[in-house]
């Protein structure tokens, strides 16, 4: 043997070695883009930015069926978002013992003084929602809750 056969034979391994770790890192990579491509696609990563930009203020929530609920949505997953300290309007008087030409009166409610005294916190789901407001902190709304 010549000294170029012994030279090439000490390296083989090394570049072997090296061939080895840069297919386990393509590998690697390409599993961590299909699971990122998969949570997002999945929903997960958008309900948690979501969820972080609602932290600060109220929302109001409207619902298909007519219901507007106001509260702070505190976390957002596929199915349902969790609103926590919700209260909706109810009108004071009914529609008929009103006087022609005069507003009705609205009362904002708590969720947690109706009859059957419910935790302080609503599940809504996600496909009933027609779409979210943010409150401003100058809401009277707003204000209305805080001072509850």
């Amino acid at each position: 043997m010549n000294g170029n056969e012994i030279s090439q034979q000490k390296h083989a391994p090394v570049k072997g070695r090296a061939t080895k770790i840069v297919f386990i890192i393509l590998i690697f990579v390409l599993v961590v883009t299909f699971m990122l491509i998969s949570l997002w696609q999945d929903g997960t990563f958008r309900n948690i930015s979501q969820s972080i930009s609602f932290k600060s203020s109220f929302q109001a929530v409207f619902l298909s069926n007519g219901q507007l609920y106001f509260g702070k949505i505190t976390e957002i997953t596929n199915g349902y978002i969790k609103m926590e300290n919700p209260h909706f309007l109810q009108l004071a008087q009914e529609q008929e013992e009103l006087a022609e030409g005069v507003q009705p009166e609205m009362q904002l409610i708590s969720i947690k003084d109706e009859f059957h005294k419910p935790k302080d916190f609503v599940l809504i789901e996600k496909s009933s929602v027609i779409f979210i407001e943010e409150l401003r902190d100058a809401s009277q709304i707003a204000d209305a809750i805080q001072n509850f």
